[in-house]
């Protein structure tokens, strides 16, 4: 199954919305994280909405508003920091949780770039502890505004059927 997932897109875990993560996990059924890193917002590079280029569809995406992106970033402060801690990037800290949360998850970040290839890669040597994968989840816990437009969003294709 292919589906947005990271630490500020979650909503494939839970009731809220359709259960998905558990539903792929009882079928046997792997989960490939497309944007693993945020749309880009996990990476530590963004600073304002303005850093987006004119027709890029983030400029309307809630959780980019002029009024969500400062509560999120200091959200991505906060994965940053963590990062340097353990000498890596925002991004590779992005990925590696996203790798701690079990061998069915495999992300897909995309990229336009050699160097962020290379830096996705050496994620693999990120080592998160279990206290630093649920540190990680807690900072991001208050993300501001949803990941897309109502009627876009994985909750707009209804509900997963019992088994």
């Amino acid at each position: 199954m292919q589906v947005e997932y990271s630490l500020f897109s979650l909503d494939i875990e839970g009731p809220e919305s359709t259960d998905l993560l558990k539903t792929c996990r009882e079928l046997g059924v792997s989960t490939f994280a497309y944007s693993p890193v945020g749309r880009g917002f996990l990476s530590g590079e963004l600073k304002s909405p303005d850093d987006f280029p004119d027709g890029d569809f983030r400029r309307f995406i809630p959780r980019f508003s002029a009024e969500n992106f400062p509560k999120n970033l200091a959200l991505v402060d906060r994965v940053r920091d963590l990062a340097a801690a353990k000498d890596a990037t925002a991004s590779q800290l992005a990925l590696a949780w996203l790798l701690a949360q079990g061998d069915d998850i495999i992300p897909i970040p995309g990229t336009k770039r050699i160097k962020y290839i290379e830096e996705n890669v050496a994620a693999l040597k990120v080592e998160l502890s279990q206290e630093e994968t649920a540190t990680l989840r807690k900072l991001t816990e208050g993300v501001a505004g949803a990941k897309l437009h109502t009627g876009i969003g994985i909750e707009e294709f209804g509900n997963t059927p019992e088994l």
